[in-house]
């Protein structure tokens, strides 16, 4: 468990397909008493290094005591699955982030859907 800043879920599909945009929401619990500044990261895990990153658009919020604020996210699925991988921070009275949590959550690859038309022959005709 978190000192301050506890990831309570990260919410995603379990599989998606490649190339496809994956949206993610990370929801983070303020245990302190008072609000304090919650910064989210993420990163993806699937054999590559560095892994790649995961887009948060809006990374950081002042969450009230004892609230829970949902971070939303997105990556592009690569052709494998993957680990999401999110970290907390808090805002400390020094002035400085600090990690607080992580946590993880696979979503699996799902092939393409065959085609429903099988194959197609094209043919091309002169008018006379």
């Amino acid at each position: 468990m978190a000192q301050y800043a506890d990831i309570i879920e990260i919410v995603a599909p379990g599989e998606a397909q490649a190339g496809s945009r994956v949206d993610i929401t990370v929801k983070v619990k303020n245990t302190y008493s008072s609000a304090i500044g919650i910064l989210v990261g993420g990163a993806l895990e699937y054999g590559v290094s560095p892994w790649p990153g995961i887009s948060f658009p809006e990374p950081s919020a002042n969450v009230n005591g004892g609230a829970t604020h949902s971070f939303s996210g997105y990556f592009i699925m690569p052709d494998k699955k993957v680990t999401i991988h999110a970290y907390s921070y808090y805002y400390g009275a020094d002035n400085s982030w600090h990690f607080d949590d992580e946590m993880t959550k696979v979503v699996n690859l799902v092939s393409a859907p065959a085609s429903q038309f099988g194959s197609i022959e094209i043919v091309s005709y002169q008018r006379r």
